[in-house]
């Protein structure tokens, strides 16, 4: 199985992470339209990546080893990332509502620099936390519910350069 899981696949299959659901959860799970999840349950039938029992659908974990490749690759992660930043892009200029997007750029000393890393370091074990706190008081989540958050840096002149390059 080769290629990358499209971001509308990849919800689906977040929404059955858990549990198996029917079409009808599903559809409120992720917030896709009836036709278009069809349609993304077919492909991901073909590929082995679901079951389907009785309008019931899984993930097929006895073939995990053949698609689990899929999600967990840096490329394929990659790929969801550019997708979701480019989405966050145009929903915050286009002035949705609960989008928020900031960008500074700012010369910082070495000091301030590993400041900005313990920052960091620090959002991501609150995040982390929260994700362990999930496993003992879960909460009903709904997948397309979800908050997606980005952060990181990098210097401005490594951005521009890979903005350049051809290939």
């Amino acid at each position: 199985m080769k290629g990358s899981i499209l971001i509308v696949e990849r919800i689906v299959i977040e929404a059955l992470e858990k549990r198996g659901l029917f079409l009808k959860e599903l559809e409120e799970q992720t917030g896709l339209k009836e036709a278009l999840l069809k349609a993304v349950c077919r492909k991901l039938l073909d590929q082995e990546i679901l079951t389907y029992d009785k309008g019931f659908y899984e993930l097929n974990w006895q073939q995990r080893e053949k698609w689990l490749p899929l999600l967990t690759c840096r490329e394929g992660t990659k790929a969801e990332i550019k997708e979701l930043f480019s989405s966050l892009v145009n929903v915050r200029f286009e002035r949705h509502p609960g989008a928020t997007l900031r960008m500074k750029k700012i010369w910082l000393e070495p000091e301030e620099q590993e400041v900005l890393n313990i920052k960091l370091r620090e959002i991501d074990l609150f995040l982390e936390n929260i994700q362990k706190k999930r496993t003992t008081r879960p909460v009903k989540e709904v997948t397309k519910g979800k908050q997606v958050l980005f952060y990181g840096h990098s210097p401005y002149e490594s951005l521009v350069d890979s903005l350049l390059q051809v290939g």
